[in-house]
């Protein structure tokens, strides 16, 4: 019998628990609503792209990422679309940005190439018909060969000459002409290394010039996101002193509450103990809260009988040691650190 009520306790929270982690891992999923259709595709690269991530047309949802696997050089990328949604055999796939986070989609389109007829349920998009992820690294990587030839010390030395320069130093000219001479000395005995940056330029300008819209999308969202926050900038200041008042009183709260918390749980022969040895007016009281309920719900209803009006209420004066933790809370969390009452409570209380 001691351990029956533990037992009990014990086997709702799991299930609840249980059940709360479900909803999560549903809502994390975000499975695609209804029937669908598997597809594939091929990509030289999908970058940023994940298991998991949208499939949109037109900037609608209508399918999932499933899984993202190596197939020799190339990257295939298993996906599902909503039944509904026709596919055709031009349609191009694009690792596409979803926000400034980084985040991408797989946006679906149409294109110029391929079959116009309708695509049949698990084929593969070929790498002619895709557009592949644009990796900003790879425009930072561009400039490695032009910074590992740069000395610091001398383009801190060509600064200071520029600048000595425009004061009206005279001497400083001489100086500068010399940096100036060595400077474009060093760039001429760096043919090849100058020459990389300029293909590796080229290869980034080109993969931006493919991915155009989707930097006109980012644009746009990290405009209107700015825009956004500097609309509602009061209302996020005025959110934060909130804030700050609401955690002012709930450290106000706890310093109260905590001694006689405090004392409850260190108590001999302790708080579970207690509750243990009074487990057969626990269930008595369990068995009639409701209908005495029902009666308070009856009593209190306007009609010809009778009407309370409940001016305090503690319900922690059943169990011992909390008698006062209640008044503390309310005293604590009203301004002035005084509970007050309506008025008919206060003439009630005034006799």
């Amino acid at each position: 019998m001691k351990y029956r009520g533990a037992a009990i306790g014990l086997s709702l929270f799991m299930v609840v628990a249980l059940t709360l982690t479900w909803l999560v891992y549903v809502t994390l999923r975000r499975d695609v609503a209804g029937k669908t259709v598997p597809y594939a595709a091929l990509f030289s690269d999908v970058f940023g792209l994940r298991e998991g991530d949208d499939v949109r047309m037109a900037g609608v949802r209508v399918g999932r990422v499933e899984k993202i696997e190596l197939e020799g050089a190339l990257a295939k990328v298993s996906f599902v679309v909503q039944d509904n949604q026709p596919m055709y055999g031009r349609t191009v796939a694009s690792v596409t940005y979803q926000n400034i986070v980084g985040q991408r989609y797989l946006g679906l389109s149409l294109g110029n190439i391929g079959d116009p007829g309708p695509l049949p349920a698990g084929s593969v998009i070929p790498v002619e018909q895709t557009d592949p992820s644009f990796d900003v690294g790879t425009l930072l990587n561009g400039y490695e060969p032009l910074f590992s030839v740069l000395n610091p010390r001398d383009a801190d030395n060509l600064t200071k000459g520029v600048i000595a320069s425009l004061q009206g130093d005279n001497a400083s000219i001489v100086a500068l002409v010399d940096q100036t001479s060595q400077l474009t000395d060093s760039f001429a005995g760096r043919d090849q290394e100058l020459g990389e940056v300029i293909n590796n330029l080229n290869a980034v300008a080109k993969n931006l010039a493919q991915h155009n819209d989707s930097l006109d999308e980012v644009i746009t969202q990290t405009r209107g996101m700015v825009a956004t926050f500097d609309a509602r900038r009061p209302e996020m200041v005025n959110s934060l002193g909130s804030i700050s008042k609401v955690v002012q009183q709930l450290s106000t709260i706890s310093d109260q509450v905590y001694p006689s918390l405090n004392e409850l749980v260190t108590r001999q022969p302790g708080f579970v103990s207690h509750m243990v040895g009074i487990e057969p007016q626990l269930a008595f009281t369990g068995a009639n809260l409701p209908l005495l309920l029902k009666g308070f719900a009856r009593f209190t209803n306007e009609g010809a009988y009778a009407t309370t009006y409940a001016c305090d209420l503690n319900a922690t004066g059943f169990f011992p040691g909390l008698n006062d933790v209640t008044p503390i809370i309310v005293d604590a969390a009203t301004p002035g650190n005084k509970a007050q009452y309506t008025p008919k409570c206060r003439n009630m209380a005034n006799g």
